[in-house]
């Protein structure tokens, strides 16, 4: 029995009962965890209370917990998008960008572990890479909304057109200056509207 296939089933499941991808709501847990960790770091330092630590500890590990839904998530999409589409490279760099803010993350809340079992305030280090993480992540989303948005990516109906397109029955993905919306059937519920 392929261990995978029951959690590609369950997303499948998902996506049929939303009506898209999973991925980008589940992405907003770790990404907003997150967020308040690198804030709760920056009120930390700037008051020196020590809650503002445990508050950044915590939300990092939900925010790591969570990634791991986000990573299936996201692999499962990646694996939808041909090598030929312009939109393979963006993505490559959305998920290698993720890989390297999530290992930030990880690094960052393995050192607060250590640091708060010793009785030690959160390392300059654990901060730096939390901050460097934060960075990273930004920059992924606005990758990952580049990919939605721009290129319809995981978004059904631009993409049975697509694939339709693909082979040879395409008609309105042919316009290379499409984008987003413009891409799917004007009389599609979600095609192009006027401005």
């Amino acid at each position: 029995m392929d261990p995978v296939r029951p959690l590609s089933t369950m997303i499948d499941q998902a996506e049929e009962l939303i009506g898209h991808s999973p991925h980008p709501a589940i992405v907003a847990i770790p990404l907003g965890a997150w967020a308040v960790s690198n804030v709760c770091d920056a009120l930390a330092m700037a008051t020196g209370d020590e809650g503002y630590d445990t508050t950044a500890r915590v939300s990092m590990g939900i925010g790591l917990v969570a990634a791991v839904g986000a990573v299936a998530t996201g692999i499962r999409d990646y694996s939808f998008i041909p090598e030929s589409r312009p939109s393979h490279g963006v993505a490559t760099r959305h998920g290698l960008g993720n890989a390297l803010a999530g290992s930030l993350y990880a690094t960052s809340f393995a050192l607060r572990l250590r640091d708060h079992r010793a009785g030690r305030p959160t390392s300059p280090l654990a901060r730096a890479l939390a901050c460097c993480g934060g960075g990273v992540a930004l920059y992924t989303a606005w990758l990952g909304g580049k990919l939605v948005e721009e290129y319809g990516e995981a978004v059904k109906p631009v993409m049975d057109e697509r694939s339709r397109e693909e082979h040879g029955r395409g008609a309105w993905l042919n316009h290379p200056s499409a984008r987003g919306r413009e891409r799917l059937d004007p009389t599609s519920p979600l095609g192009s509207h006027e401005g």
